[in-house]
């Protein structure tokens, strides 16, 4: 199955919260699911409500099953709890990153300006979204990047933007350093990573 590239406010009204990023998401404006108004009110089982958990955290961070199923293997064989350890990997992504420091409005964009060439880690730069940062490691944007315009329109935009205590900001240098490990209230409060360990434990 490739990867979903229709209307992304579209997923974020099939599962009742708004997950693309935008400041303008369609679900503001219409919160029912997409298609033909049923008739009839169907009663979700547990497991089908496990599998929506699972699907809003795929779609979000922009995973192809077998990544995502790749990322829970690695934190199940890991010694802490494996939802936080699951939710801790997907955080340290580098488009992740990016976008947490506010280089870009969604996590679309943050992938968008490292598939481009334009995020440098540590003076060198990184094109692989999923490359996953480490602790120390400093974040900014190449020379191609600096040049761009999207450079200066962001120098005035990110001044609305505030980072996450894991993560260092300098907003005049556009440069973000990872000072610590995400922890469980770094990510999006409706993601339910425990509904997901009980999905792949079946």
């Amino acid at each position: 199955m490739a990867r979903y590239t229709g209307p992304r406010c579209r997923k974020c009204r099939r599962y009742g919260v708004s997950l693309c990023g935008k400041t303008r998401c369609a679900f503001t404006r219409r919160q029912a699911p997409p298609g033909p108004r049923s008739m009839r009110r169907r009663k979700v089982s547990d497991r089908g409500l496990q599998l929506i958990e699972k699907q809003k955290v795929r779609f979000a961070y922009g995973l192809m099953e077998r990544q995502f199923r790749h990322y829970y293997d690695r934190a199940s064989r890991g010694s802490g709890v494996t939802g936080e350890e699951m939710m801790k990997l997907l955080e340290r992504r580098l488009d992740n990153v990016v976008y947490r420091l506010g280089f870009g409005s969604s996590r679309q964009q943050a992938r968008q300006l490292v598939c481009h060439g334009h995020i440098a880690v540590n003076g060198t730069k990184l094109d692989i979204p999923s490359a996953a940062v480490k602790v120390g490691v400093e974040i900014g944007f190449t020379e191609r990047g600096k040049r761009s315009t999207y450079h200066d329109i962001l120098r005035e935009e990110i001044k609305s933007r505030a980072a996450p205590g894991w993560l260092e900001l300098n907003p005049e240098a556009l440069v973000g350093r990872v000072v610590g490990d995400p922890g469980p209230g770094d990510y999006e409060p409706y993601f339910n990573p425990n509904a997901i360990v009980e999905y792949y434990s079946r």
